[in-house]
């Protein structure tokens, strides 16, 4: 397959549930204004394209858009608890063959006791979905959104309850600032190559909170807003664009 550089054809279905997940980690602002979760979902959605190619040649596979998506997306808890990173595809798999599991699959994630897999080689027509390679057995597959709806951010939702950042019991358990539509909008992309771009963080100063990193940016016109970390002590600070100035990047 040739790919070029550009949006990733991903269902509506599936980035809607990623735009959920990554902004929910916009809570973990109340434990810590400066949470690594936070400053990394706060980064572009976007997936080297070189590096695709790639994996894709060392397995001899065809990875799905839908999947692309997931890992251009990016999401800190899915990576920390499932290990679902480009860059651990290639071990994964490894690792879930010589246990058996069968050769027409890639373990693209894992726990402890469980690879998750996907079909090597996508059809053009079939949607994505996800199983479990678990004591020489392999589930049923789930769609993929279902699959992250379900059983990774079902996780994330549970320590969001463990740290009271969520009401359960609530009309509206999730605060406004951490819903989907208080970001813009998700639009995963491969690039080449995506580290420089990366490297480059947005800077802006303030006259009373001196100089911070731009970590998200929601809305458009006179009504953009930036959520901006100053450090100590002023910590993080969501501003109305307008008053604050660009600096040149820090590199």
């Amino acid at each position: 397959m040739t790919r070029t550089e550009g949006p990733i054809a991903a269902p509506e279905a599936l980035l809607a549930t990623l735009a959920e997940y990554r902004q929910l980690h916009v809570l973990f602002a109340d434990v810590d204004p400066r949470h690594e979760w936070i400053l990394r979902v706060a980064g572009p959605p976007e997936l080297d394209l070189d590096a695709v190619a790639q994996v894709e040649r060392d397995l001899e596979a065809e990875l799905s858009d839908a999947l692309l998506a997931v890992l251009a997306c990016q999401v800190p808890h899915l990576e920390d608890h499932y290990d679902l990173t480009l860059r651990q595809i290639a071990a994964h798999t490894e690792a879930a063959w010589s246990r058996g599991c069968p050769r027409d699959q890639v373990a693209v994630a894992r726990t402890q006791d469980a690879f998750y897999c996907l079909p090597r080689r996508m059809r053009a027509w079939a949607s994505t979905a996800i199983a479990t390679w678990a004591d020489r057995t392999l589930s049923v597959p789930r769609p993929l959104d279902r699959w992250i709806a379900d059983e990774p951010m079902g996780g994330l939702w549970d320590m969001l309850c463990d740290f009271d950042l969520v009401d359960p019991d609530a009309h509206e358990p999730v605060p406004a600032h951490a819903r989907p539509d208080a970001a813009p909008a998700l639009v995963p992309r491969l690039v080449r190559p995506v580290a420089a771009a990366a490297a480059v963080a947005r800077r802006v100063q303030h006259p009373k909170f001196g100089a911070g990193r731009v970590l998200q940016e929601v809305g458009d016109g006179d009504a953009r807003k930036l959520v901006i970390d100053f450090g100590a002590p002023h910590g993080v600070r969501t501003l109305v664009a307008r008053f604050v100035t660009e600096l040149p990047p820090d590199r």
